[in-house]
């Protein structure tokens, strides 16, 4: 992790986050709902930031920008609550006041929570891309949508009144999560009010994805008494077998991949999915596999494009996962 503080003071940038802004547009809609759209002023760097004021307790905004120096940029808030951070740029440092520091990787999240005596630097190389997108929640709205687990919220609350903040890490953001985030590709505003409310829907959805994850993942720590290091292991582990059941992968790969002991692995994979890292493996590849046969894909292609180097091992496997062979399926579909 590279300390932008540890740079000859002469040479970084120290600015509040407002004074890297300009207003460029600002569009007030019905029901005291106003967004904003800034631009990093020109001297110091190039980019823009967006902001939703959904006006139900939650507001969103992304930004997108390089700056021409290394800077230390301040942010302050007296308003209590949450925030979904989602980072999809290039990685940088939260610096607080109790001399804490937090790096947040190339597309992964966490939830921030903040006290009323809020401060922060956000640590940032010159010429670096940085792009995120980051939803935030008032503490009142907050307590009712983690209701159910209000010891998550009350250590978080506690957290930060003593420190002036407190961070949930989310580990990496998975597929369903890129997703959404693919409707904040522009970082423009856009004043049609419908194209603004299916924004809103995705701010929405994604908002209740993520919190339904941690919340999850913090039932599943209690539950199988892993940490949550091992824990986003174990999701990293299944992101590569999802995303990448056509490779030859191994345990060791994946191991190696996901920061985790191959042994540790084996057990916790199986405790925590309540399958094997192989049969995980294979019920991906078939389950794509079948929906190639739909498409009218022959069997022997199937096979190849899902990472079975030979037919009838893939035919074996398929019509004891189905019932049916793979030929016979595709038949069916014609």
């Amino acid at each position: 992790m590279y300390d932008v503080a540890s740079r000859d003071p002469s040479s970084v940038l120290h600015v509040n986050s407002f004074d890297l802004l300009q207003i460029a547009q600002t569009v007030q809609y019905p029901f005291s709902r106003e967004n904003f759209m800034a631009k990093i002023k020109p001297e110091l760097g190039e980019g823009s930031f967006v902001w939703y004021n959904l006006g139900n307790g939650i507001a969103a905004y992304t930004y997108a920008y390089r700056l021409y120096q290394d800077t230390i940029t301040s942010l302050y808030s007296d308003v209590p609550g949450a925030v979904l951070v989602f980072n999809v740029g290039e990685e940088f440092t939260h610096a607080f006041k109790n001399g804490a520091k937090y790096a947040i990787k190339k597309n992964s999240f966490f939830i921030g929570f903040s006290s009323d005596a809020f401060c922060v630097e956000m640590q940032t190389l010159k010429d670096k891309e940085y792009r995120t997108v980051t939803i935030g929640i008032k503490e009142a709205l907050l307590t009712y949508l983690i209701s159910n687990y209000r010891e998550v919220h009350e250590k978080m609350e506690a957290e930060a009144k003593q420190n002036g903040y407190a961070i949930l890490e989310g580990g990496e953001i998975d597929r369903s999560q890129f997703e959404i985030l693919e409707a904040f590709q522009t970082h423009e505003m856009d004043t049609n009010l419908l194209n603004v409310l299916h924004l809103e829907a995705h701010i929405l959805y994604l908002a209740h994805y993520t919190i339904e994850r941690l919340m999850s993942t913090m039932h599943k720590i209690a539950d199988f008494s892993l940490d949550i290091k091992t824990i986003h292991s174990l999701e990293k582990a299944k992101n590569i077998i999802t995303n990448e059941y056509d490779k030859d992968l191994s345990i060791k790969q994946i191991a190696y991949r996901s920061a985790i002991n191959e042994c540790y692995l084996k057990k916790d994979f199986k405790a925590y999915y309540g399958m094997t890292v192989y049969e995980m493996l294979q019920n991906q590849r078939l389950q794509v596999a079948k929906s190639l046969l739909q498409k009218h894909v022959s069997v022997k292609e199937a096979a190849f494009k899902v990472g079975y180097k030979h037919a009838g091992n893939f035919s074996k496997l398929f019509m004891e996962r189905f019932g049916i062979s793979p030929s016979v399926y595709r038949k069916q579909h014609l």
